[in-house]
């Protein structure tokens, strides 16, 4: 059977030929192949691995731009502590806008820290009504200033909301 396949291909030349033009094609699109798409696609991934690393990179370097930035105007928006008092006023007025009734503001400057800052803690004492004294610390919360409330006790007298609140801030030194 073998020998009458292969007599059969001698004497069938087109079959042959087309046979041998098939087996060419085949290696040289195996070459073609493994010289210059197998190296092609280690180079792709490796350029992709690099491209990956750059935006991350890029991503970190913009966060970066921004929070300095926010940093920055954080700094500038630290009231000098010549004007604590004005701090303290607007915090009164604050209060007096949403109908509570403030006592004495007692203050501390408690430490000298870096680069000129010293951290201001105050407390007071307010009363009023409970949607009030809510919406109070809501808009300190929410202010433009740096503010940290640091304590906040709640108590009921003659069916007001009491409250003690101890606040802390950074004031810079008078000379910067």
């Amino acid at each position: 059977m073998k020998q009458k396949a292969l007599d059969w291909l001698r004497k069938n030349k087109k079959l042959r030929t087309a046979g041998l033009a098939f087996c060419a094609l085949l290696c040289a699109n195996m070459l073609v192949y493994f010289v210059f798409f197998a190296p092609a696609s280690a180079r792709l991934k490796e350029k992709e691995a690099r491209y990956a690393e750059l935006r991350k990179r890029y991503a970190e370097a913009v966060l970066f731009k921004k929070q300095k930035e926010t940093l920055t105007g954080l700094r500038a928006g630290i009231p000098l502590q010549k004007d604590m008092p004005l701090l303290i006023k607007e915090l009164v007025q604050r209060a007096k806008r949403l109908r509570l009734s403030v006592g004495a503001i007692n203050y501390d400057i408690a430490k000298r820290g870096q680069e000129g800052l010293t951290l201001l803690a105050f407390s007071f004492p307010a009363a009023g009504s409970y949607p009030d004294i809510k919406r109070f610390i809501y808009e300190l919360e929410t202010s433009g200033r740096l503010l940290a409330i640091e304590g906040l006790d709640l108590g009921k007298d003659q069916g007001r909301v009491k409250l003690q609140m101890k606040l802390m801030t950074y004031v810079k030194g008078n000379e910067q």
